[in-house]
């Protein structure tokens, strides 16, 4: 069962990381490459917005299996009863988690659309917008990951 338990933890961390290191990627390397390749705001818009087509359901999957992982990881037989601080990290994980994809979809479904048809002179507000929002993702997930680490050692 321990062996079920590593392979398990392990996928958890991996797609958790994956998710992470995506959203960084994108932060601070691949926006502003592409903001100083195009020069101006319509040909970036354009750009930006071919390479996330699709993407939406690409990273709510990944969510899924963060949580399917996390969730099975809960159900399986543990050596000890959890402490209270590992009860504690788990409940603020979860929050903290619940909080980055209702943030990802509310910018998905609702702030998305209106960027794709923001006038020129809207766009800097939008890319400011988003800008926040990809930091406040990360900070959302990195702390949800640092609470996972901490409740393994509580």
């Amino acid at each position: 069962m321990q062996l079920v338990r590593w392979i398990i933890a392990a996928a958890h961390v991996l797609a958790g990381s994956a998710w992470f290191g995506a959203m960084l990627y994108s932060l601070t390397v691949l926006h502003p490459r592409a903001r100083t390749f195009f020069g101006s705001p319509r040909p970036f818009e354009e750009f930006i917005a071919h390479i996330a087509a699709g993407a939406r359901w690409k990273v709510l999957s990944g969510a899924a299996f963060v949580a399917l992982t996390g969730i099975g990881l809960l159900l399986l037989p543990g050596a000890e009863h959890p402490s209270t601080g590992r009860t504690a990290c788990v409940i603020a994980k979860t929050v903290l988690f619940v909080i980055a994809i209702s943030l990802f979809c509310f910018t998905s479904w609702r702030l998305w659309p209106a960027r794709t048809l923001a006038s020129v002179e809207e766009i800097p507000k939008f890319q400011q917008s988003f800008r926040h929002i990809a930091v406040m993702l990360l900070v959302l997930v990195g702390a949800s990951m640092v609470l996972g680490v901490l409740s393994s050692h509580l």
